[in-house]
């Protein structure tokens, strides 16, 4: 699998494995329609550090009433995703089935029509016109390595853009007003608040996966998602109670 480290004259966390090999540029397709694969492991095939990151926090207040949010937003960060390695290998995912470009079921053998014809070009630098088999959605990558078990696919495949942008949090609160309140001598202010967090990732990359989650806390969690749970919207209501 991929590995991350430091390395001297790298960014931190830099994430190598196994690269497409390359032909005048192109991805590179193998006499059985799948995508060749570089012999070395180490190669840096991404960088989970963002290009930058921001925030956007802001407030609007009509009478009693305040609303109030904060956006996130990260541009670039490259996340290697175990998930989609295994969910594809063991055609989970909607790119496993379905029909090819002759309109016949990506799963049936290529002898009757059916395997994928991947994007790219064959090793004297023609176009690629080489269907890989499908069979069982273990077709595209890795899928159709099963005879290399999960190590046949260019890992440089499963490197993905981890921009996002979210809306973090999101408060309504309302002031009740001193007509309400005055009688109650013991409080200046009472504020009621209804607060939600995480509630929409308005923009990302990765189809299938929240670019956010990771494999574990601490130096390994950027870049590496493996066993990624949704991310869990709340809600809550506050009181605050102002003497």
């Amino acid at each position: 699998m991929v590995f991350q480290n430091a390395a001297k004259g790298q960014p931190y966390g830099v994430i190598r494995g196994k690269d497409f090999v390359y032909t005048n540029g192109e991805r590179t397709v193998n006499a059985a329609g799948y995508y060749a694969t570089s012999t070395a492991s180490n190669i840096i095939i991404g960088d989970p550090n963002p290009d930058w990151l921001a925030g956007i926090n802001n407030s609007l207040r009509y009478k009693g009433i305040t609303f109030s949010f904060l956006i996130d937003i990260r541009k670039g960060g490259d996340v290697w995703s175990l998930d989609q390695w295994y969910g594809e290998a063991t055609g989970l995912y909607p790119n496993s089935v379905g029909l090819n470009d002759k309109g016949n079921p990506k799963r049936d053998p290529v002898a009757d029509g059916g395997g994928i014809l991947l994007p790219g070009v064959q090793a004297d630098g023609s176009v690629n016109t080489v269907y890989g088999e499908n069979l069982d959605g273990d077709g595209q990558l890795p899928f159709g390595y099963a005879a290399n078990g999960y190590s046949g696919a260019p890992h440089k495949w499963y490197v993905y853009d981890g921009s996002y942008v979210k809306l973090r949090e999101a408060t309504i609160t309302y002031s009740l007003p001193q007509s309400i309140i005055g009688g109650l001598k013991a409080f200046k202010a009472i504020d009621l608040s209804l607060i939600g967090r995480n509630l929409w990732i308005i923009d990302k990359k990765m189809e299938y996966a929240d670019p956010e989650e990771g494999l574990s806390s601490g130096n390994i969690n950027g870049g590496y998602q493996s066993g990624a749970y949704p991310m869990v919207r709340s809600y809550g209501f506050n009181v605050k109670l102002t003497f």
